[in-house]
């Protein structure tokens, strides 16, 4: 039988994946890129609102988009 491995356990796994240096061109500074989610409201034609909702890598240390 395989291993049950834990929400922690995968969640650990995949931080040491992500956990390589980048370099921020705004800054010059090497960053980690995180992960956010912009949750954005829309007015439809209707008159009643809509929201979208992305995640988006940014730089840590400067809160910029990641393009790329």
């Amino acid at each position: 039988m395989a291993k049950v491995q834990t929400f922690a356990d995968k969640a650990a796994k995949l931080a040491k994946k992500h956990e390589s240096m980048i370099l921020d061109p705004e800054t010059g500074k090497e960053t980690r890129l995180i992960h956010v989610r912009l949750i954005e409201s829309v007015k439809t034609e209707k008159g009643s609102y809509k929201f979208l909702d992305r995640i988006m890598k940014v730089y840590e240390s400067s809160y910029k988009p990641h393009k790329g």
